[in-house]
């Protein structure tokens, strides 16, 4: 094993719940002028764009979910809808307890470190000014990439970057839209990362059915690699 790739969400750091996530979107739509409801629908319905960096920035991104909704929406709003975002994106990225530390001795045992992330262009913007900026080597968000997962592309070029086979990889997530499958039929290892606390948390397209490996916490990987 020469590098392991982690998700994000759910991974290195919590998912929101459900209730937070429909919160965030209850503080958007009521700033924007349009029914909560219909903006996490809309939301929801423009994933795919706006993981893969269609809509450019964030801004745009949320237009296009309130393009979604019944009412027009406030276009003089969109700047506080932006800052909204980033407030609650910015709680999200906090690590976990065990997070930077595994990483640390992971690449002390000379491993390196990827990221491959479906997410959208506040992320990226946030990511300087966390602390698993520098430690993570190739870190990979679907909007800058113009990729998302599960499509094969995105974990192949994860690879190049990190200078490494598929066999010589350890994909690490908590298995949404399909990511654990596409991992393990590219021929990476490809484990699992769910603990028995994790009740209600948002995921959009979950893989419960995943019957592969499984770790409950991240320092769980200090045993699984050499």
């Amino acid at each position: 094993m020469k590098a392991v790739l982690f998700d994000l969400f759910g991974t290195l750091v919590d998912n929101p719940t459900n209730e937070q996530v429909f919160s965030l979107h209850a503080s958007i739509a009521e700033v924007l002028g349009v029914p909560p409801e219909e903006y996490a629908k809309g939301w929801k319905l423009t994933f795919h764009d706006r993981a893969s960096g269609l809509h450019g920035s964030i801004a745009k991104s949320i237009a296009a979910a309130a393009k979604q909704c019944s009412a027009i929406y406030k276009e003089e709003a969109l700047e506080q809808a932006v800052i909204i975002r980033h407030e609650f994106t910015k709680t999200w990225l906090t690590p976990r307890s065990d997070a930077v530390s595994t990483i640390a001795e992971l690449k002390g045992r000379g491993l390196k470190i990827g990221l491959l992330s479906n997410c959208t262009a506040e992320v990226p913007e946030i990511w300087p000014k966390i602390a698993f900026a520098p430690i993570i080597d190739q870190p990979l968000f679907s909007c800058n990439e113009g990729l998302r997962k599960p499509m094969p592309e995105f974990y192949e070029r994860a690879l190049t970057r990190l200078g490494v086979q598929p066999a010589e990889c350890l994909y690490v997530a908590d298995g949404d839209n399909g990511e654990l499958k596409q991992s393990k039929a590219l021929g990476i290892s490809t484990v699992m990362i769910r603990n028995s606390g994790q009740l209600n948390d948002y995921r959009t397209d979950p893989e419960d059915d995943w019957t592969g490996p499984k770790i409950e916490c991240l320092s769980d990987l200090l045993t699984l690699i050499p």
